[in-house]
């Protein structure tokens, strides 16, 4: 994969017109998500800006998200089926041996 490293400066137009076009892309992806909710924009900045890391650009058919971490990003979805992890999971245990824990600290702190 060739990758030609451009930085944004004053003296870099063609960057600068890469991060326009960036900033042009968010700001549509906002302004769609706002048109009912008016000035929730801090609240809806994250949501439109994982839709525009997850989505593959024209020019390198990648995800930026791809670009930058070298793996696909895991999109959330909504599960139907529960694991088994979340089907055995015991709240009240899980409370109470953090309790017991908690209370054996100072020993161990003694011992090291």
């Amino acid at each position: 994969m060739k990758i030609k490293h451009q930085s944004t400066s004053v003296e870099h137009p063609q960057a600068n017109g890469q991060v326009e076009a960036a900033n042009k892309v968010i700001l549509a992806g906002l302004k769609k998500r706002l048109q009912d909710a008016k000035g929730a924009w801090v609240e809806e900045l994250p949501q439109v800006l994982w839709a525009y890391r997850t989505t593959p650009q024209s020019a390198t058919r990648e995800t930026p998200f791809r670009l930058v971490y070298g793996v696909e990003a895991m999109i959330p979805v909504e599960i139907s089926k529960q694991s088994p992890r979340v089907i055995l999971h015991d709240e009240v245990g899980n409370i109470q041996g953090h309790k017991e824990e908690l209370e054996l600290l100072p020993e161990v702190r003694e011992q090291a």
